[in-house]
């Protein structure tokens, strides 16, 4: 039977089978020291930020799929040394972020009990801390330049959802969304100078790097449209609208 030849595909070897290319050291640490520091600054400013809010400073939904990535890397699979202190540097950090979401990160979710919210944030939790190694090992994601960017992407996503749900800057700032953007086009980056042949990879890096700008751009014009500096930092928490309604986690809308 005939058929026209597919335009794509085909190739006797699956560009995820050729593994990462060797990277000069200096290029490399170099890169994942920049990328350490821009999250590191992210999750402290958006530690600090919730503590003068009462907001999460990250959303929940990124939180309880991230720390799984984290705990994973540092200390359960295989995975590149030179990041591994950044991942547990990372992870614990992500403990304050998660006692944080606790306590505030249900107000997002005024629709669901305070009870159900944990059990939903927990199973997420642990979905992402069985889900990340078996994906890691499955594909021998080595540098977890895959999974991370996987999951970069669901956490740019979570934060224009939140700062829509929310229709407040509460919980937010400029810093912690240029420290964010930094460190994941950095690390797009990196994970593209590993897997020049992947397609998986720029599609995922991409849509990370177009959702940052599209986060941080919107973020901006909200803090002009509350007659807030976006570049002078918060000492009391922006007003959020009280008519917010938000669909709740796993709800699908």
């Amino acid at each position: 039977m005939w058929w026209p030849s597919p335009l794509l595909g085909g190739d006797s070897v699956a560009p995820i089978v050729r593994g990462a290319r060797d990277l000069p050291d200096w290029y490399y640490v170099g890169l994942v020291v920049i990328v350490g520091c821009c999250w590191l600054a992210a999750y402290v400013l958006a530690i600090r930020e919730a503590r003068l809010s009462g907001y999460a400073g990250i959303p929940a939904v990124a939180v309880a799929l991230n720390i799984g990535w984290e705990f994973n890397n540092a200390l359960v699979v295989n995975h590149a040394s030179w990041q591994r202190p950044f991942n547990f540097g990372w992870f614990l950090l992500d403990l304050l972020i998660v006692r944080q979401v606790l306590r505030y990160g249900q107000k997002d979710h005024p629709e669901l009990p305070a009870a159900t919210f944990r059990r939903r944030f927990f199973a997420l939790v642990v979905f992402g801390a069985v889900f990340v190694p078996a994906v890691e090992l499955e594909i021998d994601d080595f540098y977890g330049a895959y999974t991370g960017l996987g999951l970069n992407a669901w956490m740019s996503l979570a934060f224009v959802l939140v700062l829509r749900r929310r229709g407040s800057t509460a919980g937010q700032s400029m810093y912690i969304a240029l420290s964010k953007g930094a460190g994941s086009l950095l690390g797009v980056v990196l994970s593209i100078s590993l897997y020049p042949h992947s397609f998986v990879i720029p599609v995922l890096g991409a849509t990370v790097v177009v959702l940052d700008a599209y986060y941080t751009v919107t973020l901006y014009r909200q803090f002009g449209r509350e007659g807030a500096d976006p570049w002078r930092p918060r000492r009391r928490t922006a007003a959020v609208p009280t008519t917010m309604t938000v669909p709740a986690i796993g709800s699908g809308t």
